[in-house]
């Protein structure tokens, strides 16, 4: 079977899409609830890769549900979206991914 045709290729990154959302939700309550804050350099610094993972995780967590309906391509998964929340989450990969990367570089 290939790859795109697989059901597994479409679940399994919704657990660790959300996984690592919900990862990043508790380093950003830690973050928020510590003595320190955001005063310290390295408690902004994985605030922000924390914020930027959350956008990415989330869209990939979302595999092929924004993809649009009427698509004639041959990939498991359901797709519920339209042309826009495609686009939307493909910017919000990107974006996310991008961001979070350039915190881990600083």
């Amino acid at each position: 079977m290939p790859p795109l045709n697989d059901h597994f290729a479409a679940i399994a990154p919704r657990f660790s899409g959300f996984t690592s959302a919900v990862a990043s939700s508790c380093i950003i309550y830690l973050i928020v609830r510590s003595k320190v804050k955001l005063s310290s350099i390295y408690h902004r610094i994985m605030f922000g890769m924390s914020i930027a993972d959350i956008f990415g995780s989330v869209a990939m967590g979302l595999t092929t549900l924004p993809m649009p309906k009427d698509w004639n391509f041959d990939i498991a998964g359901t797709r519920l979206g339209n042309k826009e929340t495609c686009q939307a989450q493909g910017f919000c990969i990107i974006a996310g991914t991008l961001v979070m990367f350039n915190y881990n570089v600083s």
